[in-house]
């Protein structure tokens, strides 16, 4: 039997280090948010849930003519924790897993998806997360799809504490996907130069 999934795609914050929204920021002639929701549909979840919170409106009007559930988070000023946790509580009680991506980690394509799900369908009773080197250390975080017991745990985050915190006190649950694209993100105007030179380049779609 087809194991089956949801996503929730984190596109809450207030983008204050940046300047900017970064759910706005165009890359192929769409914006952030639209291109990582567009992405998850490929997959074929059984729900995708957009949790919304600065320029939440703005956000939704990019959303506008997909088939995903957006979930507007009053109180995302609080912190991750609980915009993950609104969008677990959204997840469909049937689903064997939850997929969590953040919306800025613009050089996730289809391909890393894939990876990392049909990793977890062989295994649908661990985590699985991507990792990557970052100064020669090694980082891992989402894309990260945990099973179905875990997502009450998901359900109880709350302020800075994300998906992170779940992986961690599960590590031994766990199991990382090397993704080197999951590196990259937009959290400062630093990180718009390589975001930038990407636009410049021809991206393959997603």
């Amino acid at each position: 039997m087809p194991v089956s999934f949801a996503a929730i795609l984190l596109a809450a914050g207030g983008s204050s280090r940046l300047g900017q929204p970064k759910q706005l920021l165009q890359i192929d002639g769409e914006s952030l948010v639209q291109r990582t929701a567009r992405a998850l549909l490929s997959l074929n979840p059984a729900r995708v849930v957009v949790v919304t919170g600065g320029s939440s409106e703005r956000v939704s009007d990019e959303l506008k003519g997909l088939p995903v559930h957006i979930q507007h988070n009053p109180d995302w000023p609080a912190g991750m924790g609980s915009s993950i946790a609104l969008g677990a509580s959204q997840v469909p009680a049937e689903v064997d897993g939850v997929l969590i991506l953040l919306c800025d980690q613009w050089c996730i394509d289809t391909a890393d998806l894939n990876h990392i799900v049909s990793r977890w369908a062989s295994d649908i009773s661990r985590i699985y997360a991507a990792s990557w080197n970052d100064e020669n250390a090694i980082c891992y975080g989402p894309p990260a799809i945990f099973p179905r017991k875990y997502i009450h745990e998901l359900e109880l985050l709350k302020g800075e504490h994300g998906a992170r915190s779940v992986i961690n006190r599960y590590k031994h649950e766990a199991r990382f996907i090397v993704l080197e694209n999951a590196a990259f993100d937009v959290d400062v105007p630093s990180d718009l130069k390589p975001f930038t030179a990407a636009k410049k380049r021809q991206r393959p779609p997603l």
